[in-house]
């Protein structure tokens, strides 16, 4: 039900459309021929929308899918589950969790799992290659008709491709016992197609932080000449799988009472495994004047086994571990329809389109001994089926200096659940299981004024509905689906250009019957209304010959209306700052390529419950690298400053050592984030 904003295609243009030639402000294209391919982009129509490409990415260390996430202005990305599971996301004052508020999209494929047991929008990006990323397209807020389910703080979207022809062959050895071997291969002039394989594994820095992990990404784009004109025809397939262990928290008493180190992990039993499968299918029929057309299938299958121990024996005498699984196959088709119409003598941009998505999942949940590993409570033993159906419209009209956009969008959920576990009390003994449907619909406004200042810089006010899908089991039988509604607006301005793209924007939502998921013990906690408002600004430019810069802060205050009390966990000040050298020298008449870059993150002191806050989070990443012709070596330093900082943190009742009295008083927890981690990558380009 995690919809995307449909993709963005190349095509041989005809005739250059005001709608399609927008490039984004740091990368610009040269004027199109009628033989040369160019990539179209959705315009801007928001202030806080941004394109990252490999320029900035290059400007720091990116090992995984969490560093370049980071790179998102006023996004935190926690990897406190270890190097396999989700990572926890915080973007506008919204604590996403696992994803339910941040839409996640790669090359067209929908990442956030519907009705996920272990938590809502569930969003494994850990099968990224980082070298085959091209850019990040991220659209803040949630005031484009394309954004769907789960775009509830934004929208993140990742475009696949291979920066230089031929082949790459690297190879990473680091603390920890890190191991990376990453092998790619552009045949072509096409940088969109590729091939890329990536096994790598580690220790970890502290026990039951072990990982090994396999991943494989593939694309392959070609134009047909028609009849009609131009076909253009895109395959992504992929597979990844991995295992995992898991530190779980230290309890912050058991620190500094000398009962625990720092880096412990208390319980050994926690970790897991995962698995996904992706194929997407896209052809975008011939181009007739301003008419684009894009038709897309897709299908997933996907699962993942974790164990985790967040309260030691706070519940049960045995152990409080679980053990959730969570098996889904899915299967969508959507499609995209741009032209430009006449309406009052004017030009509109309009945007049309249709989609559908069902996904069949099984999940369990089930209690282990702490001991052995045994079960000895089944707690869930279901079966889901839900389907999506959603159309949306966009039209962007001028107005002299203005420009007028309008959208809406509607969503009509339908949901088929199975509960093997229900009615096993021993009170039913004539039966056992229980089924219920139910369907719901969500419509959503999405509108806009632009004012153009200058040639380079742009005024806006924007408004946006936008959603995210209940659990399917918590629904009761013909029960209206309850989508949780979000209402946000923002006013900001932007400025484009070669060498400096700035944005900066007021934002605030309102979320009408909001919840506070705690997966750590979890229990859902209904809030009622909840407010979210902040100020967030970014910035890229190129200051220098060979220099780029990114630089992002947002500052968020989230709020529960009926106490005027902080929502807990949300993170109220995200800064980063990126900045990468490139030079060329000549040694020995041969031309050496020399750069550095240095990655920095502060992160604000975030609210716990009971009126408590997490520590500030100061971190710095560091990078030097050379290149002779088709050799490079590279070092990369993270969180080069040595900080023993917490990655999460968290407060909750919990008791550790099963001879202590029982206690529901709650404590600090934490997960501990990396030391200082070195390595060493060996490149080879054929």
């Amino acid at each position: 039900m995690e919809h995307v904003p449909p993709v963005s295609a190349e095509w041989r243009q005809e005739a250059p459309s005001p709608e399609v030639q927008d490039p984004p402000a740091t990368q610009p294209e040269p004027p199109p021929s009628a033989n040369t391919t160019v990539r179209a982009t959705r315009p801007a129509r928001s202030a806080s929308e941004v394109t990252l490409g490999r320029e900035v990415l290059d400007t720091a260390p990116r090992k995984g899918a969490v560093d370049l996430l980071r790179l998102v202005p006023g996004l935190v990305a926690s990897r406190h589950g270890g190097e396999g599971k989700a990572q926890q996301l915080f973007l506008r004052g919204f604590d996403a969790l696992h994803g339910q508020d941040v839409e996640l999209n790669v090359g067209g494929l929908p990442v956030n799992e519907v009705s996920h047991i272990h938590a809502l929008g569930y969003a494994d990006m850990n099968f990224i290659i980082p070298e085959v990323v091209r850019e990040l397209r991220v659209t803040e807020g949630s005031y484009r008709a394309f954004q769907g389910d789960f775009a509830v703080a934004g929208t993140v979207r990742m475009e696949l491709g291979l920066e230089e022809p031929g082949v790459l062959l690297a190879g990473t050895l680091g603390q920890y016992g890190q191991r990376r071997v990453v092998a790619a291969v552009r045949p072509g002039d096409d940088a969109e197609t590729f091939a890329a394989v990536e096994l790598g594994e580690g220790k970890g820095f502290g026990p039951r932080r072990t990982f090994g992990r396999a991943s494989l990404l593939a694309q392959a784009v070609t134009t047909l000449e028609t009849g009609a004109g131009a076909l253009r025809v895109r395959a992504l397939g992929g597979s990844y799988t991995t295992r995992f262990d898991t530190p779980g928290v230290v309890r912050e008493d058991d620190l500094l009472a000398g009962r625990s180190e720092f880096y412990d992990a208390p319980f050994g039993r926690q970790g897991g495994a995962a698995t996904r499968h992706q194929l997407l299918l896209g052809v975008e029929l011939p181009r007739h004047g301003s008419e684009r057309m894009v038709l897309e299938v897709f299908g997933l299958l996907t699962d993942l086994r974790l164990r985790n121990n967040f309260t030691g024996y706070r519940v049960d005498a045995r152990g409080d571990g679980l053990e959730q699984t969570h098996d889904v196959r899915t299967l969508g088709a959507r499609t995209e329809y741009r032209r430009l119409v006449q309406a009052f003598g004017k030009d509109v941009a309009l945007e049309l389109g249709l989609g559908a998505r069902r996904d069949e999942a099984t999940q369990t949940q089930r209690r282990y001994r702490e001991s052995d590993g045994t079960f000895f409570a089944d707690e869930v033993d279901a079966s889901i089926v839900q389907t999506d159906v959603w159309g949306y419209a966009e039209a962007q009209m001028p107005l002299g200096r203005w420009k007028l956009l309008l959208g809406g969008r509607a969503d009509a959920l339908g949901v088929n659940v199975f509960d093997a576990l229900a009615f096993r009390d021993p009170r039913f003994h004539d039966g056992q299981g229980y089924s219920r449907s139910a369907f719901g619909t969500h419509l959503g406004v999405k509108a806009g004024l632009e004012l153009t200042l200058t040639p380079l810089w742009r005024l806006f006010a924007s408004y946006g509905d936008g959603f995210r899908s209940p659990q399917a089991r918590s629904l009761s039988e013909g029960e209206r689906a309850p989508f949780v509604s979000v209402r946000s607006a923002e006013l900001g301005a932007r400025r484009e250009g070669e060498r400096v793209a700035a944005q900066l924007s007021l934002f605030g939502s309102q979320v009408e019957d909001d919840f506070v998921f705690d997966h750590t013990v979890g229990t859902t906690v209904f809030t009622g209304e909840t407010v979210r408002t902040g100020l967030s600004g970014a910035l890229q430019a190129r200051p220098l010959p060979g220099v780029t810069a990114a630089l992002s802060a947002t500052v968020a205050h989230a709020r529960v209306l009926e106490t005027n009390t902080l929502l807990p966990y949300f993170a109220p000040l995200v800064a980063r700052g990126d900045v990468g050298w490139t030079r060329t020298l000549t040694l020995v008449g041969q031309p050496v390529v020399l750069t550095a870059g240095l990655g920095l993150t502060l992160i604000g002191p975030r609210p716990l419950p009971y009126d408590e806050y997490s520590s500030t989070v100061f971190l710095a990443d560091a990078l030097l690298g050379a290149r002779l012709r088709n050799v490079g070596l590279r070092l990369e330093v993270e969180n080069a400053l040595d900080s023993r900082w917490r990655d999460g943190e968290f407060v909750y009742g919990s008791r550790f050592d099963p001879q202590a009295p029982a206690s529901l008083v709650p404590g600090r927890h934490f997960t501990a984030g990396p030391p200082r981690t070195a390595s060493l990558t060996l490149e080879v380009h054929l």
